[in-house]
């Protein structure tokens, strides 16, 4: 069985320092000790962990009779049974024709509407456990249907560059061994009832309402995974408030009060009104497809309002636990999800957390109780997640404060209205809805833009690491007990930021390499290597791919990060070619990036504010800025104005290493020109196709070892196999990464 990795979330270590609250609990430290297992199994594996729990167990058995530890030990023990008994199944064997039901409506990642061609968009959707893709193309599926495709397919390739996400375990998590290019579809079984009445509801929101509202109510009322605009979407991300794109607990409870609304004004009450309002709930699950956040949530909120049923005491914990339990018992993969994880962490943060803020506000009127109630709210959710957000995606998001105290009673109003249009949709008055929500839409568009303008309000920095993590939330639960079970001071609670500070040290730590480092990262077809020194300058040179979908936030900030750089210092695009480039704008968004260094056929591009932009031409010698020489482009008059654009790549040595781009034949004679062009290492010019000359380059650079920046079958075997000092290929290796004393 393939083992993976799973960090441990310490979702439980707030509510641990009351164990009478745990013996009135019994669902806490069981369901503890069960996440606890399952993460330790798949981390580490082996029965001997079960057994282990189970001998513990009856340790404390023999020595002394302590409840909540003894549930805890248990859950761990049955945690580990339960991931052990999950089947080593195999990967399918790769065909190039797949028949199966496909799981879901498509997932859109871009829409590419033409007016001459018709609509279309880049996508996916799951057959079995196939992974399709397709680019370009209006594919007439909504979930449900029994599909015949065909096209190339390929196992998903893990993470092959330091700090990268590891999207093939990502996959793996969802039951997915394959990922297959569409190339032909041919549909074999229509779609079932139920999808049939999920697409109807879905194609109310395009009644009424503009084409980017219909998308965003679909995405926030049936959690359809949508082309939401970009820059919308990382608006949110940076305001920490991205998850509320996602079906979560917030919108059930939407529901659920417009529900009571309607059944009271029908005069039902008392239990059965909650037993309908769990039913119809469970439909509206249904409605969204079973995403596991909306499961989650309907199981919290089923086992919360399902205690009056059962003629007990409702109680958050209790149902947040039996969740838990719940849903790592039928799938034990979800430790691993961030999802998962960032929800259970979210409600504990509320439950623990937030009533230290709501004291430390005190009471006042009705306005200041608001106030106060969406303040502790805020802290106390971004205190629980904070790190996890800042492990996974490398951001820090103190403005979510702020954020959401406009964004919930907002996306609130958006969802309510998104609800409005289903129903006054079929009656033809979708455009008053549909304007509504629109008018609400440019005020959450208006309102993300303008949060994440503010200093401070964001900001990208590397994770903090398993002990750093650890450290934060011992500490935070220290302090959660500290001050709850002591008289109130201000100052206790101001001291929250001190139990916060663990979470930048790791951009402060930073320790720079012994020699200068060179990193070429593995971006498949494209190129982008970076240069580290000891003083701690940096330099990248290119940022493309037309393999990853954005090395630049995919790739190469994450490696920037992984090394706890946050500033880089130069950033050279050799020549404008989307292989080089087409990383670089996401690049200098996400990173701070003191200057850039093109050629005059960058002139048409646009740069952020702050940058410095030299643009260098080939001069008589080769000239240096700073720690870079230049040694090309060639004389561009020399060869006209129809030179080929990787001609025209600049050429440079820094470190001891030679970059020449993507440098052909003739970029090739005119550097040979040159009277020194030594380099300890060279970084082959085009990705390692072939030219004339290139034994002749190599002999006259003399490198200690070259490096090939190519994925399989993308280079020429004749060039790399007839070298005299060794060669390397990122396609082979992954990412390559040597240190030059």
């Amino acid at each position: 069985m393939i083992r993976e990795g799973v960090r441990l979330s310490p979702c439980l270590l707030p509510m641990m320092y009351n164990p009478a609250m745990l013996r009135a609990r019994p669902l806490a430290p069981l369901a503890a000790g069960f996440v606890a297992g399952v993460a330790a199994a798949r981390g580490v594996g082996g029965l001997w962990l079960p057994f282990l729990g189970l001998a513990l167990l009856a340790a404390v058995l023999v020595i002394r009779w302590r409840p909540p530890l003894l549930l805890v030990l248990l859950g761990f023990a049955l945690g580990g049974l339960r991931q052990e008994a999950v089947p080593d199944r195999g990967p399918e064997p790769l065909a190039d024709r797949v028949e199966g039901t496909v799981s879901g409506p498509p997932r859109i990642y871009r829409s590419l509407d033409d007016p001459d061609a018709g609509p279309a968009a880049d996508g996916s959707f799951v057959v079995g456990r196939v992974q399709v893709r397709f680019f370009r193309r209006d594919i007439p599926l909504i979930g449900g249907e029994r599909v015949a495709v065909r096209g190339a397919a390929h196992r998903p390739r893990p993470a092959t560059n330091p700090g990268q996400f590891d999207h093939a375990a990502f996959l793996r998590r969802q039951g997915i061994d394959a990922v297959m290019v569409l190339e032909d579809l041919e549909v074999l079984r229509g779609p079932p009832p139920w999808s049939r009445a999920r697409a109807w509801f879905r194609s109310l929101f395009d009644r009424g309402a503009r084409p980017e509202v219909g998308a965003f109510l679909s995405a926030i009322v049936l959690g359809r995974r949508e082309a939401v605009p970009d820059d919308l979407v990382t608006s949110l991300q940076r305001s920490g408030t991205a998850h509320l794109l996602a079906i979560s607990g917030q919108n059930l409870v939407i529901v659920m009060f417009s529900l009571w609304v309607l059944l009271t004004l029908a005069g039902i009450h008392g239990r059965p009104q909650t037993l309908a309002l769990l039913v119809f709930l469970g439909l509206y699950t249904l409605l969204t497809g079973l995403q596991v956040s909306v499961v989650r949530s309907f199981l919290m909120m089923a086992v919360f309002f399902g205690a009056d049923l059962a003629w007990r005491k409702r109680d958050a914990f209790s149902a947040l636990s039996a969740a838990a339990l719940g849903i790592c018992l039928v799938d034990p993969s979800q430790v691993a999800d961030v999802g998962f994880q960032l929800s259970f962490l979210a409600v504990l943060g509320l439950a623990t957390l937030a009533p230290v803020f709501h004291a430390f506000m005190g009471a006042g009127g009705w306005l200041w109780n608001r106030l106060r109630l969406g303040l502790g709210v805020s802290v106390a959710a971004w205190l629980a997640t904070a790190p996890v957000v800042l492990e996974d995606f490398n951001l820090l998001t103190p403005g979510i404060v702020l954020a959401n105290l406009l964004f919930v009673p907002l996306l609130s109003a958006e969802f309510v209205l998104g609800l409005a249009h289903l129903a006054l949709a079929p009656l033809g008055a979708g455009v008053v809805s549909g304007t509504a929500a629109g008018i609400v839409y440019d005020m959450i568009r208006a309102a993300s833009s303008g949060i994440t303008a503010i200093p401070f309000a964001y900001a990208y920095a590397p994770p903090s690491g398993p002990w750093l993590l650890a450290a934060y939330y011992a500490g935070l639960a220290g302090w959660a007990a500290w001050c709850r079970l002591t008289r109130e001071r201000w100052w206790k609670t101001a001291s929250v930021v001190l139990v916060a500070m663990p979470l930048g040290l790791k951009g402060l730590r930073h320790r720079p390499p012994e020699g200068v480092l060179l990193t070429v990262l593995d971006v498949g077809r494209g190129s982008c290597a970076c240069l580290e020194w000891p003083d701690g300058r940096t330099l990248m040179v290119d940022c493309g791919s037309l393999d990853a979908r954005d090395a630049g936030s995919s790739i190469a900030a994450r490696y920037l990060w992984s090394r706890g750089v946050t500033r880089l210092d130069t950033l050279v695009l050799t020549h404008p070619d989307a292989d080089h480039t087409n990383g670089a704008r996401s690049l200098l968004d996400l990173m701070r990036v003191r200057r850039v260094v093109v050629t005059k056929a960058f002139d048409g591009w646009s740069w952020p504010a702050g940058v410095e932009v030299i643009r260098v031409e080939r001069r008589a010698e080769p000239f240096r800025l700073g720690d870079v020489e230049i040694l090309g482009p060639p004389l561009w008059e020399k060869f006209g104005p129809g030179v080929p654009a990787n001609d025209t790549s600049i050429v440079l040595r820094a470190g001891g290493v030679l970059l020449p781009g993507d440098i052909e034949d003739r970029g090739v004679e005119e550097i040979l020109t040159l009277p020194d062009l030594r380099a300890r290492i060279l970084v082959m010019p085009h990705h390692g196709k072939y030219f004339k000359r290139h034994e002749e380059l190599v002999r006259r650079v003399d490198p200690e070892r070259v490096i090939v920046s190519a994925p399989r079958g993308h280079y020429s075997p004749r060039v790399v196999e007839s070298l005299a000092v060794p060669a390397h290929v990122t396609g082979r290796e992954g990412a390559i990464q040597v240190v030059l004393k």
